[in-house]
């Protein structure tokens, strides 16, 4: 397209003016990225439905350009290629046959700068928004990119100790809402999100409270733009409990539907602590666990359950989750274990979900079930992003290497479901939880999975890194908690090999 090689001209140009010297100073220009290719043979490809190609091949691009006028001050804006953050499959619309580079967008996009006379560093933008979580390296509940301001200060030191305090407040949603006949449209439906986290550190010793609070307004989760990456759509999943019938958020609230909550503003909360051992190594310990939950108000008259005269349904779920991990560091890799246990749903769909709330955050457990992959942009998580109604036990052996360059991680984890076995039939569930809203899985005490996992990566050169990842999951229904048609309909073996080269600058 002639009109992207003049804009590209034309940010090449800027970019030239502004590294100019002005009054004596200069903008000094950093560039960093992370570029992704990647071709796998798989049964759930990228979240397509049934019959899809079993081969794909894609990448995905992102270049990060950060303009530091001094210590204090400083801009970055990231660009992404494809434009919504997931990945661009070859042959697709955008990357196919004359394709021309018309699929780049803006992932990132902040100023970063302290606030004068003091120590507090100030960043105002679309950011990468990050919770604590030392178990698997990520938080449950919320670490997402999205805009927001963030602010990070230190608190207290001596000779030993370090206090900091991190803030935040995000607006992951607001202005989507388009009312059916256009009198309340981009009313009641701003979601925002305050967060504090108090990092305490020592010699081999991490210590980090943190409390999230939100403010959900009616509309919030409503109308959503189409055509975004999953993690647009899947929160409403994450916040609210089954809804019956095979419905998502979308169905059932959406524009033209006729059930509405009766409070115009929900709210949220969530308050946690995760820590992490290193001062007996070889042996290293982490902690954590998490309270939650989100009230949306009712919904009266509910007929999704399977009562054709309704009940009063009530939209508030709340849970909590507790998970370890311990490791052995050998010269040659890492022996290790992690585990969890999470609330699940009772057998009553009315009063609410029993399962933690959450944002469909990346949680970093295993390759093909969750989010712990060598890549993010090869397949679906088929278990989720999150340990909400599950307990777990992943065995892993990691960075195995016998050979400079050359490293090895095994895994094998098996998932029991914490949820109310007969919690399927009561909130009439006519299909399996889609994956439109929140995690595919939804395991009950009936059911179970298990995963077996291996990766090798070779460094080829300092900057770029070849992989090859297999993987596989299998997922073991009750027939007689979910009957045999939904049984026969979801897949029971879920698979993925792949080839990766990731160069990174």
């Amino acid at each position: 397209m002639h009109w992207l090689k003049g804009i590209s001209l034309g940010v090449i140009g800027l970019g030239l003016i502004l590294s100019t010297p002005s009054q004596g100073q200069a903008i000094d220009f950093k560039v960093k990225g992370q570029w992704q290719i990647n071709f796998g043979v798989s049964n759930v490809p990228d979240g397509r439905s049934r019959g899809s190609d079993s081969f794909m091949s894609s990448q995905r691009f992102r270049t990060t350009i950060e303009a530091r006028a001094s210590e204090n001050v400083s801009a970055t804006i990231g660009f992404t290629m494809p434009n919504n953050t997931a990945n661009q499959t070859w042959g697709r619309a955008g990357s196919s046959m004359g394709a021309d580079g018309v699929d780049v967008g803006v992932w990132q996009a902040y100023i970063d700068w302290n606030i004068p006379n003091t120590q507090i560093a100030t960043r105002m933008g679309i950011q990468y928004l990050i919770m604590p979580g030392f178990v698997t390296g990520s938080n449950p509940v919320f670490s997402r990119n999205m805009p927001g301001i963030s602010m990070h200060a230190p608190v207290w030191s001596n000779k030993e100790w370090n206090v900091g305090a991190t803030f935040f407040w995000a607006r992951p949603y607001n202005d989507n809402y388009s009312d059916p006949d256009e009198t309340r449209s981009k009313t009641l439906d701003n979601l925002d999100v305050f967060a504090l986290s108090v990092p305490i550190t020592t010699q081999g010793l991490k210590i980090n409270p943190w409390v999230i609070g939100a403010l959900i307004g009616q509309n919030s989760l409503k109308s959503l733009p189409s055509g975004g990456p999953g993690a647009l759509y899947a929160p409403r999943g994450g916040l609210t409990p089954i809804l019956g019938s095979g419905g998502t958020f979308a169905s059932t609230f959406d524009k033209g539907r006729r059930w509405h909550t009766d409070t115009d503003w929900g709210g949220g909360g969530w308050g946690g602590l995760t820590a992490e051992i290193k001062t007996f190594a070889p042996w290293e310990f982490a902690i954590e666990g998490a309270y939650g939950e989100v009230d949306m108000g009712e919904i009266k008259h509910y007929t999704q359950f399977g009562d054709k005269k309704g009940r009063t349904f009530d939209l508030h779920r709340h849970g909590w989750y507790v998970g370890a991990r311990v490791d052995y560091h050998f010269d040659w890799g890492t022996l290790g274990a992690l585990g969890w246990y999470s609330s699940g749903d009772d057998d009553n769909p009315y009063n609410g979900s029993e399962r933690l709330p959450q944002y469909n955050t990346p949680w970093a457990v295993s390759a093909l079930g969750f989010g712990g992959g060598w890549t993010d942009i090869a397949t679906w998580k088929v278990l989720g992003h999150n340990p909400g109604g599950l307990w777990g036990v992943v065995l892993h052996l990691k960075d195995i290497s016998f050979m400079e360059d050359l490293k090895h991680t095994l895994r094998a984890g098996y998932y029991h479901g914490t949820n109310n076995s007969a919690m399927p039939k009561a909130a009439n569930m006519t299909s399996y939880p889609s994956r439109i809203d929140g995690p595919f899985a939804y395991l009950t005490t009936s059911d179970d999975a298990w995963e077996l996992n291996a990766d090798t990566r070779y460094k080829i050169y300092e900057n770029l890194e070849l992989a090859v990842e297999a993987a596989y999951v299998r997922l073991n229904l009750d027939e007689g908690t979910w009957g045999k048609k939904i049984v026969n309909e979801v897949d029971k073996d879920s698979y993925r090999v792949s080839i990766g080269l990731k160069y990174s600058f």
